[in-house]
């Protein structure tokens, strides 16, 4: 489709004017669900994505992140997804849902039960109720992460030890082996070693609970009960990495970190190591570079991420379009119509990849194929752009601005939202378009009340009109929808 002619500059700027002009920033909701097994209501915490997202997707699924002592963490661990997975263009996480189970009665949740073959009632509860609720009500893929801390984290060992195929990984924020003489260590370390991982992940963090002076060196030769919590988490991870059984697995140590103030860069390390392989491999230079090597690593890149979560991953549509429109307008033609092509194939259901495909075509001036994509997207999604460019196509109009009375677009016009003002002028007998701090641009006739901007490939401004006098206009864009009122001549 084509795209706004505001820059990317006055994008990210309207983006923060976006987020200071709101009235309340909200980043999740409480919901309440009644629990048979536990015979009680329980809070949630719940964080979706599309609460912080600048372009929100709603066809997009999204893994769910479970989190124990959750009305504790929720805050932080949101914080840590949203800055690695939306701001300032990170993707070393996928997005994510983020779903935060309050308390009632901690001890009761999270100490395992003593009978091995009959798990605690919250695991059921976890198992029967809360992730069947999730699934039924939000976009949720089939990837699972639990996360605990303290006794939340011997929740975690002891979920992966007899349930492992309940959570796809884990992190256990210094965990509590040491609980009742360490029995649920012994459990694991017997238990284990029989359970296949089949790939989980497993990140365990450790934090300095040693005496005031003690080192870790003095640690294996000491009995006292004051070090039993941190010596039982280093038995726990002695005994992981000497038996696998597939399980990818990684422990750290905060020597300057205690109980308490280990759970927020536990997280931080915890994601980034569950999901090492996630950040794309490419510089700069292979976005802006003239061949098409960025289409073949972004194809492989998420081949991979799909291989390793178990469903279908790919790069957003409209961040492959950008680009793909980039290379057309700076004639790196293979790498465009590899792009585009990458589009198509990740997304076949999309009109605009499609109709994007055809604009491809149109610049080779290759009119056949043009044709063929533009009719294959109104098969897809009748758009009243693709059908407009489709009949200019095939009638072989020639559109000429010279014969258009564009006196009546020019004015002073207002972008919605951002108050940013915006002149459109005639000179020289052309429609030109004053942006603060940008060059000007100069608005080309397509069709009827439909403009195109000169020498940039797929951008489109639409005018909203009253008899001959215009209302406004509407810019579309990968990125979204800009609309600007009409303020004066």
């Amino acid at each position: 489709m084509k795209i706004i002619f505001i820059t990317l500059t006055l994008l990210l700027f309207s983006f923060c004017l976006k987020a200071q002009n709101d009235e309340n920033i909200i980043i999740g909701k409480k919901e309440v669900i009644t629990s048979k097994v536990l015979n009680e209501n329980r809070t949630l915490w719940i964080y979706t994505p599309n609460k912080t997202s600048q372009s929100p997707n709603p066809d997009k699924i999204y893994p769910v992140l479970y989190l124990l002592d959750g009305d504790a963490h929720f805050y932080s661990t949101v914080g840590i997804i949203q800055q690695l997975s939306q701001a300032n263009g990170n993707g070393a996480l996928p997005e994510m849902i983020v779903v935060a189970i309050k308390n009632t009665n901690r001890v009761r949740d999270f100490v395992p039960s003593n009978d091995l073959d009959k798990p605690n009632p919250f695991i059921d509860f976890l198992s029967s109720e809360l992730i069947p609720h999730i699934d039924r009500n939000y976009k949720t893929a089939p990837y699972k992460i639990l996360v605990g801390h303290s006794l939340g984290g011997l929740t975690a060992i002891d979920i992966l030890t007899n349930f492992p195929e309940l959570f796809n990984a884990y992190i256990a924020i210094d965990p509590s082996m040491w609980y009742k003489n360490e029995q649920y260590l012994t459990n694991t370390i017997a238990k284990l070693p029989k359970q296949n991982m089949n790939s989980k992940r497993l990140f365990v963090s450790t934090a300095n609970s040693m005496p005031k002076g003690m080192q870790l060196s003095q640690l294996k030769n000491d009995k006292s009960i004051e070090t039993q919590h941190i010596r039982s988490i280093f038995k726990l991870d002695e005994f992981l990495k000497a038996k696998s059984n597939g399980l990818f697995y990684q422990q750290k140590y905060y020597e300057t970190e205690n109980h308490n103030t280990v759970p927020l860069i536990s997280i931080y390390d915890g994601l980034r190591f569950i999901f090492d392989y996630y950040l794309l491999d490419a510089t700069e230079k292979d976005f802006i570079g003239s061949t098409d090597l960025i289409a073949s690593k972004l194809k492989t890149h998420y081949a991979n991420v799909s291989a390793k979560m178990g469903y279908k991953n790919a790069a957003p549509e409209a961040f492959i379009n950008y680009f793909a429109y980039d290379a057309l307008a700076k004639q790196h033609y293979n790498k465009a119509k590899a792009l585009f092509k990458l589009n198509i194939e990740w997304y076949p259901a999309s009109s605009n990849v499609y109709d994007s495909y055809a604009d491809y075509y149109l610049a080779q001036k290759d009119t056949a194929s043009a044709v063929t994509n533009y009719k294959k997207a109104l098969q897809i999604q009748d758009i009243e752009e693709t059908r407009s460019k489709l009949k200019a196509l095939t009638a072989k109009e020639t559109k000429n601005s010279t014969f258009v009375d564009l006196q009546k677009y020019a004015g002073v016009y207002v972008l919605e939202t951002y108050n940013i003002s915006i002149v459109l002028e005639i000179r020289d007998k052309k429609l030109f378009a004053k942006v603060p701090g940008q060059a000007d641009d100069e608005f080309e006739f397509q069709s009827e009340h439909i403009f195109t901007v000169k020498g940039k490939q797929g951008y489109k401004v639409t005018f909203q009109m009253d008899g001959d006098k215009p209302k406004g206009f509407t810019s579309v864009q990968p990125n979204g929808t800009f609309k600007a009122v009409f303020k004066n001549k």
